[in-house]
Formats: structure tokens, sequence, C-alpha cells
């Protein structure tokens, strides 16, 4: 694949939450810093995928399984085999690259330290124990805040009693907002289907949650997902696709019993119901939570692919109202949101992709598992 076609193809991928959308692609890019690495290697397979013979996306996927699993906060001796099966494949592959005149030989010093990840997991503990690159970001929050909240002389006693007082502020906001949290466990209930005596809804463009936490965190990392409407910066909307969980067998992680579907409205059934004299209240049967509209996508295949371990899925046909098939149901059936790859072919019509219409004018997609690290533990 050549520069402007792998350009064109970055450019009309969809938007994603925490993924940098890369407007002008990424051959003019000169100098290129690790969060920018780290974006491109969430997009860079599923740009790839078709015109890339099957050894060389074996290679790359297996290089991608590696890094992702070498970063998981906890270990045990099958997640150390995922990462010697991961490496395997990966040497069965490379070759690829070198056939194909990419580089003359793959002697390379980092691609030889990853045979000793697994080593020095089993002697020192996760990587997160003695990666930098977590801490990175705090030398700010810690050193630079804390010397400016000093005097600057004598500055080191200062700054510790200033990060002991965040300290304390911060797990008393914790504690004095938990007060106003709701006790009691929400439950999903079916929708009555009646008409409804409402002319006016209360509408929101985006709603924010916590994700549920796969490992030992006190809560799960923050999502957001958008229904916006047309606007001047937005001539077709953005409606996020999400992950929804549609039935019992759906768990915190894995897609079994769940459905892709595509975001289109967030609403909430109002208190109060106008009346002549005045308002009634709802009927109790009304669901109190705030409420999403979602159109569907094609049922997941019982596997995904075995060269790119991404799952395919395809628009519906529209039913007999011109509509593609929909559901109203909670926002907490929604579990997380989620990045689709448009299925790209040799057509025309395909030059007129761009991140805002191409999920509407794609047919078929692939779901992104390399998003993030929570996907990549949660959409298999």
């Amino acid at each position: 694949v050549g520069e402007k076609k792998l350009d064109q193809r970055i450019q009309s991928l969809p938007f994603g939450n925490g993924l940098r959308h890369f407007k002008n692609g990424i051959s003019n890019l000169s100098q290129i810093s690790g969060s920018e690495r780290k974006n491109m290697a969430k997009i860079l397979l599923g740009c790839l995928v078709g015109v890339m013979a099957a050894p060389g996306i074996k290679a790359v996927k297996a290089l991608l399984d590696f890094i992702y699993l070498a970063q998981y906060p906890t270990h045990n001796n099958e997640t150390l085999g995922y990462l010697r099966t991961a490496l395997k494949e990966f040497h069965d592959n490379k070759s690829y690259f070198v056939n194909v005149k990419c580089r003359e030989h793959l002697n390379l010093p980092k691609l030889h330290s990853l045979s000793h990840y697994i080593e020095s997991i089993e002697l020192f503990g996760t990587t997160d124990n003695y990666n930098t690159e977590m801490f990175e970001r705090l030398h700010i929050d810690f050193a630079k805040h804390g010397w400016r909240a000093t005097n600057q002389r004598d500055e080191f006693p200062q700054m510790i009693h200033w990060l002991c007082r965040q300290e304390k502020i911060t797990f008393f906001n914790m504690k004095y907002l938990n007060t106003f949290l709701d006790p009691s466990p929400l439950h999903q209930r079916a929708l009555e289907t009646a008409a409804l005596p409402i002319t006016h809804l209360d509408v929101y463009n985006m709603f924010r949650f916590h994700r549920v936490a796969l490992h030992d965190e006190i809560e799960g990392e923050k999502d957001i997902v958008r229904a916006m409407p047309k606007s001047a910066k937005l001539p077709n909307g953005r409606f996020d696709t999400v992950v929804v969980m549609t039935t019992d067998e759906a768990e915190s992680h894995g897609l079994a019993g769940t459905r892709i579907g595509r975001l289109k409205v967030i609403f909430r059934l109002p208190d109060l119901i106008p009346a002549p004299g005045a308002p009634i209240p709802a009927p109790e049967a009304w669901p109190k939570v705030p409420l999403a509209y979602v159109e569907w996508y094609t049922r997941l295949p019982s596997e995904p692919s075995v060269q790119h371990g991404m799952y395919r899925i395809s628009k519906p046909k529209p039913e007999a109202s011109g509509h593609l098939p929909g559901e109203v149901l909670p926002v907490t059936s929604i579990r997380q949101s989620c990045m689709l790859f448009p299925v790209f072919k040799e057509a025309a019509d395909q030059n007129q992709w761009n991140s805002t219409n191409v999920l509407d004018t794609a047919e078929s997609f692939l779901v992104n598992n390399w998003v993030s690290k929570y996907c990549y533990q949660t959409i298999w």
C-alpha cells in the first residue's frame, strides 16, 4: 500500500474515544512522539487488512498481541503462555518483511529484547514496576505544582507538606461525594410498547460512565459516548458505536451476549405528563434511568478472524419502514464504547469516505480491539 492510499484510509477512519484522529494522515509527520506511535499502532493493522499478505498481517497481529500482553498489570502462567505464543507467531511470520524488501534483515536489538520479557516478568514482576512512563506525568503534579506552592526557600519540606494536604483533600472529597450516591443497584427492565402522551423529551448529546474495573482498581477507567446531531462543525453529526449487553450471558469482558450498535439518541422520559388542569405523574412502568436508541449491526460471528483477530460485522438491510433495525434500551445496557474499521476495497466511492460519513456510507466493518488496553482485554 502506498503512502497516499494509507493516508487516505487513516483520514477516513471514524472517531473513537481516547484515539487520536490523524486528519492529514501520517506520511508527512517529521518528528513522531511516543504518544503518536501508540495511536498509530491502534489503527495501522485495520488499514492494512486486504492489501498486505496473510504472513505480514499475522506478524503485525502477533507483535501487537505481545505489546498489549506485556503491559498487563498482573500475570500468571496462562498469560505468560500467551506471550510465548505471540512471540513464536511473530518469529514464524517476520520473514515476510525481508521477502518483500522492507528490510535486508531483522537483526534489531529491540526485537531481540522481546525474548527477555518473560524472564524479566518472572524475576522482577510486571513491566509497570520498572516502566518510568507511568510516573512521567506525575512530575508535573507532584514536583512542579508542589514547588510553585512554596516560597522557593527550603522547598522540600514545604513540598512534602503540600502533597500530604492534597492527598487529604482528595480523600475528603471522595468520602463526601459518596454520601450522595444512590445505594440501590440499577436493574435493566423491559420497555413497554405504548403510545406516549408527550411531545417533548430531554435529549442529551453525550454521557460519561466508569467502565467495569478488570483488575484491582477502585473504579474502572472513564468512558464517553456521543450522539450529536448535525451542525455546522459536524455536517453528518457524530453517533458513536457501542458494545451493548443484550442477554444474561454478557459479562464485563468478552463479546458473548453482546451486540455492536450505533448510538443515535440519548434521552429521558419525563416524571410528569402534561394534562388539562395540572400535570399527572408518569406511569410507574416507565424507566427512571436515561434511555438510548441504538441501531444494530449484524450479529457477531462466533469467532474473530484467524489472521487479524478482529470480528467482522455489516449493516443489516432496512426494515419495511425504511429504517435500520434498532431498539430503545437503558443506557446501563451499554458496556463500553468501541471503534469500527471500515472494510476497505478497491472501489471508487471509497474516495469520498471521511471520518464524519464513513459509518453512514460503508457497508462492512471490523471491530477494533486494539484501540486501548481495556478494549484488548474485553473485546475478544
